[in-house]
């Protein structure tokens, strides 16, 4: 276990950890030092504060001069040295020995800071907190881990709930598995493996694409042999949606984590069909792992 364990650490030595100070956030944070702690990652802690408008040659560090009257760039350098204040009390808040973390505030849009950081310090895993979200807000808006879910070059883990000492027993792999889905498949073994869990394969029947159950069982059962996969299950599962026959079928195992690779629609394809991966973020209070598929 422990061989196994040093291999997953070679494989995610930077977590990252955007956070706006929620309850969510902090559950987030929690999550990413029980995960940290067992691969030797390091943390970076980052928060973001979007300006309200654009100031030229703003700078988080405090170098662009304030004594012009420019009553905005006042107000944004107190917000973030109240902000800096905040990274710490959070820091504090959980005890990280054996735990490289670092703090970040900046200002820009969430998700351009978030996407550059990914890219420049080559992070292997993002956490974040979920709120969830129903509605007219879910259709038109959408919240920043939506759009890091459908976006982001690595894993990406949601959590809402607390999980003081998070384990992972049972995890659900949800996918049609038709497309070729070998980038996601070695990230999510490199999970499993890490927590020694136990992964049930997931195709959803649904009416408006019905397959045998003997067909489905055989292509499942190819996928698993294809990619090498040990200590699984094979599940066909009958429901009316796709989302909530996985959200049915968690809930039936306890699942501790469902993990999805997500194609990242956007624009008008993705107003219009969805993702069910950005779905289940919003409305399961389990953990969700995704890993965006360019």
């Amino acid at each position: 276990m422990n061989q196994i364990i040093h291999k997953t650490a070679q494989t995610m030595r930077r977590i990252l950890v955007p956070t706006d100070f929620s309850e969510e956030a902090r559950n987030a944070y929690e999550v990413a030092l029980a995960i940290a702690k067992r691969t030797g990652a390091a943390i970076k802690l980052l928060h973001v504060v979007q300006p309200v408008s654009y100031t030229p040659n703003f700078s988080a560090t405090g170098d662009t001069m304030v004594g012009n009257g420019n009553m905005e760039q006042v107000f944004m350098m107190q917000l973030l040295e109240a902000t800096k204040g905040r990274m710490q009390s959070l820091l504090d808040t959980f005890p990280h020995e054996g735990v490289d973390v670092v703090q970040e505030v900046d200002v820009d849009r969430p998700i351009n800071k978030i996407k550059q950081t990914i890219q420049d310090d080559e992070v292997d895993l993002v956490v974040m907190g979920s709120k969830g979200s129903s509605g007219l807000d879910e259709f038109l808006i959408g919240s920043n881990t939506e759009k890091v879910v459908r976006s982001a070059d690595c894993p990406v883990l949601t959590v809402k709930h607390r999980y003081p000492n998070f384990e992972v027993g049972e995890i659900v792999l949800a996918s049609d598995f038709k497309r070729e889905v070998r980038h996601a498949m070695d990230r999510f073994k490199a999970f499993q493996q890490l927590f020694g869990a136990r992964m049930h394969l997931v195709y959803i029947n649904t009416p408006g694409a019905f397959e045998s159950s003997g067909n489905l069982r055989q292509k499942l059962e190819d996928t698993a042999q294809k990619y090498g996969l040990k200590n699984y299950t094979i599940n066909v599962y009958n429901d009316v949606m796709e989302e909530d026959g996985i959200l049915h079928f968690a809930e039936d195992i306890q699942a501790d984590l469902i993990m999805m690779a997500t194609h990242g629609r956007t624009g008008l394809a993705h107003l219009l069909s969805g993702s069910i991966a950005e779905d289940l973020v919003n409305h399961t209070h389990i953990p969700v792992l995704t890993f965006h598929l360019k």
